[in-house]
């Protein structure tokens, strides 16, 4: 089906796609998935929320690499790595360190109703954990949760 919105989409356990976002500098195609029924069409908050993402995508990066950045190192106390031990889990001080060790995969805009108000979550492979990746989750375009790549699924 094709989308104004989203554009192209096919259905694949919800409504699958790509969209293009800058990554500080650099143009890169993520996969887009609209979650949804394959006889029911994409509400209006999905829409709402994909559009306020794509327009605050420029500040959401931003504030997302300072919170990748807090989680890794919190993550690295919490496991006990931060005396070295773990090559998986080198020390990071900066954002530009963490920017390099994450790499966005999927924009998901779930089904309206399952958080309150707009929401998108994303999913990020990441070098320290490359079994379980990152999630977060956005609430009005604000960081909601961050964790595990399957809390955005």
């Amino acid at each position: 089906m094709h989308n104004e919105l989203f554009g192209e989409l096919q259905f694949e356990y919800g409504w699958n796609g790509t969209t293009s976002l800058d990554w500080f500098g650099r143009n890169i195609d993520v996969d887009l998935v609209v979650d949804g029924e394959e006889d029911e069409s994409i509400d209006s908050l999905q829409c709402e929320s994909y559009k306020a993402f794509k327009e605050s995508w420029n500040t959401v990066k931003e504030q997302i690499l300072d919170a990748v950045l807090s989680y890794y190192n919190d993550l690295r106390d919490e496991l006990g790595y931060s005396d070295g031990s773990n090559d998986d889990y080198p020390e990071i001080t900066t954002r530009t360190e963490i920017k390099e060790m994450i790499g966005l995969d999927s924009v998901i805009v779930p089904i309206s109703g399952i958080y309150d108000g707009r929401s998108i979550s994303l999913a990020f492979h990441c070098e320290w954990d490359k079994e379980n990746g990152l999630g977060i989750i956005l609430i009005d375009e604000s960081i909601s949760e961050i964790g595990y790549q399957d809390i955005a699924f």
